[in-house]
């Protein structure tokens, strides 16, 4: 779970993106948070199926953004 979480705060920084922004492509997934809910997920504070999910579907996210932009390639 440590590693989940780490990896997505990497991913966010390397791509200068942002909670809400992830919050916004969780929801078009129909995976339905907030500020509060995404906060204590990648702070390892709340824990459940829920945040299972919204850590799986952040990651699936973020690594076809980075596909999508090219991201790691030279």
């Amino acid at each position: 779970m440590r590693e989940e979480r780490d990896l997505i705060r990497l991913m966010l920084l390397r791509n200068s993106l942002t909670q809400t922004w992830l919050i916004n492509r969780l929801e078009d997934a129909g995976v339905h948070t907030d500020k509060t809910e995404m906060s204590s997920a990648l702070a390892g504070r709340r824990k459940g199926e829920k945040i299972n999910l919204i850590l799986r579907k952040s990651i699936e996210i973020l690594t076809e953004y980075e596909q999508k932009m090219g991201v790691g390639r030279v």
